[in-house]
């Protein structure tokens, strides 16, 4: 057993590396559930519908080549990817917002009181799922997937040779 004492960068490395691999991981497991949550609603009714899978195929993609093998490829790869999935994220999130929106004075829950209610109220209704067919929950699981992982390869440079 020695008792030397260890140099704290060495320790520091580790653990950084250990927080990439769980961010990373955690990254994946967002993504997959959000697959399976597009293949529960079967979201692929149109060209429009496809973008997510694409974006989050990409993401999968890279996620998984960024565990086996870090390389500055695979980190900008990672890093392009999570940027458009964040985007895509919060447009995503915009148009299912619109659509509950449009949809609320629809809703048999709401018929009457649709008109009567703040906007604020009618805001909530329509993000929270409330009212309106469109799920707000898989894009912003998409947006979290995307920052999951930017945060794995935020600031990684490959080691000099």
């Amino acid at each position: 057993m020695s008792t030397a004492p260890r140099a704290a960068g060495t320790d520091d490395a580790r653990l950084v590396h250990v927080y990439r691999r769980v961010l990373t991981l955690v990254g994946i497991a967002t993504v997959l559930g959000a697959l399976t949550e597009l293949a529960m609603l079967r979201h692929w009714q149109g060209p429009a519908q496809l973008v997510p899978w694409a974006v989050l195929a990409v993401l999968l993609l890279g996620a998984v080549a960024w565990l086996v093998r870090r390389t500055a490829g695979t980190a900008r790869t990672v890093r392009v990817a999570a940027v458009v999935s964040v985007l895509g994220s919060a447009y995503g999130v915009y148009e299912h917002v619109l659509a509950n929106l449009r949809a609320g004075p629809a809703d048999p829950r709401f018929t009457g009181a649709w008109d009567s209610m703040s906007g604020a109220a009618q805001l909530w209704a329509a993000t929270s799922g409330a009212v309106g067919p469109s799920p707000v929950l898989v894009p912003g699981t998409m947006g979290l997937a995307g920052v999951l992982l930017w945060l794995a390869v935020l600031r990684w440079r490959p080691r000099p040779v």
